[in-house]
């Protein structure tokens, strides 16, 4: 596989994680994306917001995407998932959690959709751990990250791919 191709294959995957995002949120919440903020990349560390959701994805891919979302937007769509649910103050935590996990699932879910020409041997996904109140990861040797953000009238929520250095620098482009 050519360098080239790598970078085209984890530009693919953040615009696949933003489209499915931007259009899950209008579709079930009708929440509009108002601005996709250009990207931030080869940082030490990760900054996260208030609640942060990880898959990993497997295969020829094989990324971790966070999705780390601020109080109010994670707030609202709990909300939104849980109207018809008499959720008990003291599971109010455990379900907002459920429900970043369960977003999360949905979107990369769908995203293996358009990524499925990638890897015709198919495309793993891991579980969804979830952070809440955790700050920053912290860069592995050798490995990098890339951020864009969306935001919303409620909140924002950024995604982020955490990948081998050699795939991409600041631009998406291969580093030689």
């Amino acid at each position: 596989m050519t360098d080239r191709k790598l970078v085209d294959e984890v530009q693919q995957v953040m615009q696949s994680a933003i489209t499915r995002t931007c259009n899950y949120f209008e579709s079930e919440y009708r929440i509009a994306v108002t601005e996709v903020n250009n990207g931030a990349g080869d940082l030490e560390s990760l900054t996260l917001l208030d609640m942060t959701a990880i898959v990993g994805m497997g295969g020829r891919i094989n990324l971790l995407i966070t999705f780390s979302f601020e109080d109010g937007l994670i707030n609202i769509l709990y909300q939104r998932m849980t109207e018809d649910i008499g959720v008990q103050p003291d599971e109010v935590e455990m379900y907002r959690e459920a429900a970043a996990g369960e977003l999360v699932n949905t979107i990369v879910g769908h995203s293996t959709m358009d990524l499925q020409h990638l890897d015709h041997q198919g495309i793993s996904m891991t579980p969804p751990i979830i952070l809440d109140r955790a700050k920053t990861i912290r860069r592995m040797k050798n490995s990098m990250f890339y951020t864009q953000g969306l935001n919303t009238i409620f909140g924002r929520m950024n995604i982020s791919l955490v990948g081998p250095r050699e795939l991409f620098d600041t631009n998406l482009d291969y580093v030689k």
